[in-house]
Parts: structure tokens; sequence; C-alpha cells
């Protein structure tokens, strides 16, 4: 076994090996039938009768500098088809890019992510609950990017005062958590 002397330590370690199993040896035979021995030879590096005995399985193990010569060229036979990966389940809907809504204020931004998630009774809900709230007659915000439901939620959320905003938009965030918890509880 060949050995490496270590910079850190100054001593000697021995070389890393990589133990060969039946998936790799299969990975083998599998590429040397789509390229020819001789060709799998000249892309790795590595002599002809050293493959053969990873083939034969003769050999079980391979020097960590030989596995890095072997690899890329196994690869494609070691790696199975890629499994379907479905996105996790989303609650709410997902993000949207528009230049209003980089434009706007971090509080509008949460209380849209938050109202997106309700349905739409509770929507309305709330949207009466904060126009009660700002007393006065509300305009809906005239945003292209929203629809008419977050116009009005927007524009009875901009009439409040600062404080007044901010006790919205912590009620907001408790019934929206709330609304998550549940859908989540139901997904899974």
């Amino acid at each position: 076994m060949k050995e490496n002397q270590t910079k850190e330590t100054g001593r000697k370690e021995p070389a890393p090996i990589q133990k060969l199993n039946d998936e790799v040896a299969n990975a083998f035979e599998s590429c040397a039938n789509a390229l020819s021995l001789n060709e799998l030879s000249r892309v790795t590096g590595v002599r002809i009768e050293l493959l053969r005995r990873f083939i034969s399985k003769k050999t079980r193990r391979a020097r960590a500098e030989t596995w890095d010569k072997i690899y890329p060229a196994l690869k494609p036979y070691l790696v199975g088809p890629e499994p379907a990966h479905e996105p996790p389940p989303r609650v709410g809907p997902a993000y949207r890019r528009h230049h209003e809504l980089v434009e706007m204020f971090s509080d509008q931004k949460v209380l849209l992510d938050e109202f997106d998630v309700l349905a739409e009774p509770e929507q309305k809900k709330v949207i009466a609950w904060m126009e009660e709230m700002a007393g006065a007659e509300t305009a809906p915000t005239a945003f292209e990017s929203l629809t008419p439901l977050e116009n009005r939620v927007m524009g009875s959320f901009l009439a409040l005062s600062r404080e007044e905003q901010q006790n919205a938009l912590l009620k907001l965030t408790d019934i929206a958590v709330a609304e998550v918890r549940k859908r989540r509880k139901e997904l899974f």
C-alpha cells in the first residue's frame, strides 16, 4: 500500500482506497459495452488491464487517484433515472413580481401575503373589519397588480394610523398563521 506524508503531522498515512461494490462493477461493464475497453482506457487514463480486473471483479478496491479518473466516465451508469421530485405543497399563492409590489413598504407586503392565504369569505371579513377600524369612507387603492379585494384591503390599511396599522397587522398575522396551520394539518 502506498503511503502519503501529510504536511500537518509529518506522519505517513495510507493512501485512500475506494471499495468497489457490485453496482460499480455493473457500471464498469455497461460503460465498457457502450464504449470499447480501449476507448474507456483512453478517456480515463487507466490501464486496460486494471479496467479488466475491475470489470471481472478480481479487484474490489481502487486508489483514490484511480477512482477520480474513472468516476466521471462511470457516473452516467451509476446514477439511475432521476426520481420525480414534486414540489412541496404550497399554502397560498406563489410569489408575484411587479414593479408596484417592489415599491411597497414591508408592512404592505406582509399584509398582502397574509391576506392572500385566507379564503375569499375570510378576506371579505378582514376587509369589513379594517374598513370599520378606519371609520371614515375608505377608497380602494388603484394598484394594477392587485385584485379588487386586495385593493380594498390596502386602501383600508393605508387609511389607518401607523399604530393602528401595526395592531391590525398583528391580528391579521394571528389569523393567517391559524389558517396556514389548519391547511398544513389537512395536507399531512
